[in-house]
Order: C-alpha cells, then sequence, then structure tokens
C-alpha cells in the first residue's frame, strides 16, 4: 500500500536489455501469453479512475477455472509512476479477474473486472476461458468483485465458447442453464430441454449429470423425469453430493427440534465431513432463538460450542439485544462466542473459502469477533458492569475500523458516562467525520461538552462543522455512486391480489428493496426501513415497494404476508415468486435497494445492510433528495 503518483509516460516502450515493457495506460500484464502455472506481471495506473490520489492502494486477484478457485491478495509496489505487481497462477487457472480498492472506493473496470485469460504454449486462449468469465458475470464475480451480472453478456460469451469448443459446454451445464432461463423467457423451457436430451444420449454421464438432469428437469416442469433421474442417483450415488443436499433440505422441514437433532445426529454419522453439518446445528440454535427459549439457547451453545459456526452467538444474543431479554443469559451467551471467535482469529480451523482472500478472510474473522464482543459489552452496559463494558467496546470498535454504526454508538455513550469527556469529544468528532456517527451522538458530544467546559456556550457551532463534514462526506459519497440507467418495467402481484406495475408509478420517486423471509440482514434492515416508509408516508411522490423473491417456500405469498402480518410492518409487498423480476434486475445478493427518480431510471443502487438503522433512513431520505 502506498502513495500513487501522476503518469506521465503514454505509451508502450521497450527498453533495450529489458523484456519488461515500459507501461502506461490504466492496467496492462506481461508476458501478453500467459499459460497457466506461470507468474504474471501486472501494471496499474489509477490516476483515471475512482481510487486517483489514494494513499494507499490493495489489489485482489481471483484465479478461476470453471468455477473461482483462489483470491489472492497481490502485493503493490511502486514501479517509476505506476503501480506492479506478480501474480502466481497454478495449473489449472483459465483466467484471472482483478479488482483495486482502497478503503471503501472500489476501482473494478467499471464492473466488468480487470481479466487475463490464460493461453496455451501456442499462444491460443485457453479452450473454457471465456465459459469461465460467463460463470463469473453470471454469479460469483457480481458477488466479491461487484460485476455486473450481465446475463445477456454472460449468454453471448457461453455461446461463443460453445460454438468454437462444443466440448466444452459438459462443464459448465449449471451456470449455462441459469443465464438461458433468466435470458430466454419465452424459449428457456424448449431449449434446456433440448439440451438435457442430448446429455441423456451421452455415454459418459457423472453423477453431476444425473443431478443436472434431476434438477432442470424439475425446473422446467417434468416431474416424471425428474423422479427418474432422482431415483436413479439414490440408488447408485448414495453418498454422493445430490443425495446429501436432498436429505439437508428434509432436514430444514421438520419443526420439531428433538426430531431435528436426531436427524443431524445421524446425517453427521453418515457424512461426517459435509458442509451441511455446521448449518445444521445453526438452525437448530436458530430454532432455540426463535422460541425465545434462550436457557436452551445457552445450553445447545454450550454444548456445541466448537460444532456451530462462530457467527451464531452473535445471532442469538443479538436477538436477546434486541428484544431486551435476559442480560445475564446474553452475557454467557457471548463469552461463549467470544472465546470461540479468539481461537478463530487466532489460529483458524476452517480452511480459507476460495472467495476470500487472506486479507479478507482475516477482516471478516474479526469482524465476527467485534460483532460478538459488541453484544458483550451491551449485556455488560445493561447489566450496570460499565468498568468491564469499556474495554470491550473499545476492542470492538477498533477491530471494525470505526465504520460500525451501532457499536461506535455504544462505545460513545460509554465514555460519556464515563466521564472520559476530552476522548468522547475526540472520538464522537472522529466519527463524525467518517460519516459513522448516528443522531445519538450530538446528544453523548453536548454532555461531553458541557461537562468538559462547564456550560453550553458555543457547543452549536462547535458541532457545526462536525456535522458539516459529516454531510460533505455523505453527498461526496452519493455523488460518487449516483448513476443513470433505465429501470426494468415490471409488474407483480400484491397481498392483496392488486396488480402493480412499475410504469403505473411514473413522475414518482420509487423504492425497490427485493427481500426474503429467510435473508437475516433483510430482517435486521427493517426497523430502519419501517422508519423510512413512516418519514414519507404523508409524501405523495414518494413510494416504496417490497420485492420477496428467492423464496424457499411453497406458498410464497401465504408465507410472505404472515411474515408482515406477524411483525406488523407497514410495507406494500410484491410477490416475485418466479424470481423474473430480480433477474431483471441483475441483483447479486439481498437485500438490495434501488431508487428509481420520477423519470423511470434508476439512480442509486444498494447492496446489503450495514447494521445502523438511523444511517440508513439519512442515506435513503439523502438519495431521495437527490433524484427529486
Amino acid at each position: 500500500m502506498l502513495r500513487v503518483y501522476s503518469l506521465l509516460v503514454i505509451t508502450f516502450i521497450f527498453i533495450s536489455c529489458s523484456s519488461e515493457p515500459e507501461f502506461s495506460g490504466k492496467f496492462g500484464y506481461s508476458p501478453k501469453s500467459v499459460s497457466p502455472g506461470d507468474e504474471v506481471t501486472i501494471f496499474y495506473n489509477p490516476d483515471s479512475t475512482d481510487l486517483a490520489g489514494s494513499d494507499s492502494i490493495e489489489c485482489i486477484a481471483y484465479l478461476f477455472n470453471k468455477n473461482l478457485n483462489n483470491a489472492i491478495d497481490v502485493t503493490l509496489t511502486s514501479d517509476k509512476n505506476y503501480l506492479t505487481a506478480k501474480i502466481q497462477t497454478n495449473d489449472s487457472t483459465l483466467g484471472v479477474l482483478i479488482k483495486f480498492k482502497s478503503d471503501d472506493l472500489l476501482d473494478n473496470n467499471n464492473k466488468e473486472g480487470y481479466l487475463i485469460y490464460l493461453s496455451d504454449e501456442n499462444g491460443k486462449q485457453l479452450p473454457g476461458s471465456l465459459a469461465g468469465y460467463a460463470t463469473a458475470i453470471n454469479r460469483w464475480g457480481a458477488y466479491y468483485l461487484d460485476l455486473d451480472r450481465n446475463k445477456e453478456k454472460a449468454l453471448q460469451l457461453f455461446e461463443e465458447e460453445f460454438k468454437t469448443n462444443s466440448e466444452q459446454k459438459k462443464n459448465f451445464y449449471q451456470s449455462y442453464f441459469e443465464v438461458v432461463y433468466a435470458v430466454k423467457t419465452e424459449e428457456h423451457d424448449k431449449i434446456i430441454n433440448d439440451e438435457l436430451i442430448l446429455i441423456e444420449q451421452r455415454n459418459d454421464k457423472t453423477e453431476d449429470d444425473y443431478s443436472i438432469l434431476a434438477n432442470w428437469y424439475l425446473e422446467i416442469g417434468n416431474k416424471d423425469k425428474a423422479e427418474e433421474y432422482e431415483s436413479f442417483i439414490e440408488a447408485n450415488y448414495p453418498k454422493g453430493e445430490f443425495v446429501q443436499q436432498k436429505k439437508f433440505d428434509d432436514f430444514k422441514k421438520i419443526n420439531d427440534v428433538n426430531e431435528k437433532m436426531k436427524f443431524l445426529k445421524s446425517f453427521e454419522k453418515e457424512y461426517p465431513k459435509n458442509e451441511f453439518i455446521v448449518t445444521m446445528y445453526d438452525l437448530i440454535a436458530n430454532v432455540y432463538r426463535d422460541q425465545k427459549d434462550y436457557q436452551k439457547a445457552l445450553e445447545f451453545l454450550t454444548e456445541y460450542q466448537n460444532e456451530v459456526s462462530t457467527f451464531r452467538f452473535y445471532s442469538v444474543a443479538n436477538r436477546m439485544r434486541m428484544e431486551n431479554a435476559d442480560m445475564d443469559l446474553s452475557f454467557q451467551i457471548t463469552k461463549l462466542g467470544e472465546n470461540r471467535n479468539r481461537k478463530e482469529v487466532n489460529n483458524p480451523g476452517d480452511k480459507k473459502p476460495e472467495y476470500f482472500s487472506g486479507g479478507e478472510w482475516l477482516q471478516d474473522r474479526q469482524n465476527t469477533l467485534a460483532y460478538t464482543l459488541f453484544v458483550e459489552a451491551d449485556a455488560l452496559y445493561r447489566l450496570n458492569r460499565l468498568d468491564e463494558c469499556f474495554p470491550v467496546v473499545e476492542e470492538a470498535v477498533i477491530l471494525t475500523k470505526n465504520k460500525e454504526g451501532d457499536i461506535n454508538e455504544l462505545y460513545a455513550q460509554v465514555l460519556v458516562e464515563k466521564g472520559e469527556n476530552q476522548k468522547a469529544i475526540q472520538v464522537i468528532g472522529e466519527f463524525y467525520k467518517s460519516g459513522t456517527a448516528s443522531p445519538k451522538m450530538r446528544d453523548y458530544l453536548y454532555k461531553a461538552y458541557v461537562s468538559d467546559k462547564g456550560n453550553p456556550d458555543g457547543f452549536a457551532e462547535f458541532i457545526l462543522q462536525f456535522e458539516n463534514s459529516a454531510n460533505a462526506k455523505l453527498a461526496e459519497k452519493l455523488k460518487r455512486e449516483m448513476i443513470s440507467e433505465p429501470a426494468p418495467d415490471f409488474s407483480l402481484v400484491d397481498l392483496v391480489g392488486k396488480q402493480v406495475s412499475l410504469a403505473e408509478l411514473k413522475g414518482k420517486t420509487v423504492i425497490v428493496d427485493f427481500w426474503a423471509t429467510w435473508c437475516g440482514p433483510c430482517l435486521s434492515s427493517f426497523t430502519g426501513m419501517k422508519k423510512a416508509v413512516e418519514k414519507y408516508q404523508t409524501d405523495p411522490n414518494v413510494q416504496f415497494l417490497f420485492i420477496d423473491t428467492w423464496e424457499r417456500v411453497d406458498n410464497v405469498k401465504q408465507n410472505a404476508s404472515e411474515f408482515i402480518k406477524k411483525n406488523n410492518y407497514p410495507f406494500h409487498v410484491l410477490i416475485d415468486d418466479k424470481n423474473i423480476v430480480i433477474e431483471k434486475f441483475k441483483v447479486s445478493g439481498i437485500p438490495t435497494k434501488f431508487i428509481i427518480d420520477k423519470n423511470q431510471n434508476i439512480r442509486f443502487m444498494s447492496v446489503g445492510y450495514s447494521g445502523s438503522e438511523d444511517q440508513l433512513v439519512k442515506e435513503l431520505s439523502a438519495m431521495i433528495t437527490m433524484v427529486q
């Protein structure tokens, strides 16, 4: 990570006595032809990107074949007027996608990624590399590099690949069919059915091929064929992935927690290394959480503290925090979680996920520890154990690099109540400057200011500098994120059976929120979204639409209706039970919100939830104001 200076050279010039080219432009690499196992040198100049002038720039490279193979941190060094680095490929690499980032800023080559296709020893592009990139566009690249999930482009790449290398199709059926299903809406059943018939005719079918046949015959409505292949797989591959997935699906349908546990123990004995096992333990913990049987949750987490995920302790205790439940129990749960998470940070027991670089994986583990420490500190605070609370919440702030609003808010509150007024003033000022201050921090800053100065004189002028800084930072951020592209039209049925289309809302600012009842971050964001809806409920020019999608239940409408009624949310919910609209909007993860202006253009897209409901309302309000 280093300071970047302006680039003066504007062409590639080969220097005598050197095989390395003199670099110009934004991105380049050498040698021109890279084969699997080779080391490739990359060159990068951020002067014309969002990272221009950044004090520190990081680089992450994603090595792919038919799927994402590995993500690696790449060390950048300064070479003359640009940055350079070396990336080691492996024997199975078909291509490399690269992104550059600096704090919250990202350069991913206008959502296409910086791309290097690999070649054979003759310099010919490797078969499968186009399809590998298409697979990235379809799914994983959108998640981890924020690539444009352009399924039309992905389909073009697949078709180009298969026209030249028809034998590659068998390596990419799943992703290819997903793209066909999304793009060829009028003819996808026939296209996929014809391909399935060709698979049936092959003599070299694998377990994966039979799984494709079973799953996709079911998807296009041929239940007889689907059941035929499902029975074949169960008889011939009883230990295979398909059967394990089916049993996991059966596990999720069990309601009785004792039966769930019995099923899990049997599954674990039969498939001891299956990746679903951790999730199954988590789901049992969730049953106790959702039933508000927190004593049982504590007992379960104590007994299986090494079997559940590190995140589960936070998940249970945070629900208790929001409900102001038994804080003694909450504290015990978070202490278990703290111990487990510290071990994982310092000596991870699991293999690094392929989608995380080493640095990202460490930060993810540190964040999970920080969230656990936050709910632990909150429990200590409510138990009036302020001195114990202070170092815990302070560590959580440090681990999350001052970016989590709720954690920052508790830290500010504790500082003020401990009488550390000067430090509180300094810290809250930093939160304002970084844009992570909540509305409550104004009160905390006022208390610290008055206690430190002895009177409130000059406070209004004092805080104005921080509020102006925060507003300017938010405006700068939103200005950078603002886009303008036509919103896909859609027409969906709401919970009372009324057809609602985007076109009929022309002239209004429309906020579209894609969500699902199983999505934790979606549900966590709903307290903030409720505040936002209520804020604009009398404004006829602002309309909120909550599109329920990607559900995993049979009766999506009934499931959504019961959920909204149970929680008394004032949301206008539309049902995307065929997942058609979410594909039109190229959504890669939920919750995702779109701010659409009166001319039906998308002006903002917001993915995920930061955990601060006040910040959510503030940012949404600023977006709405900017597009009106």
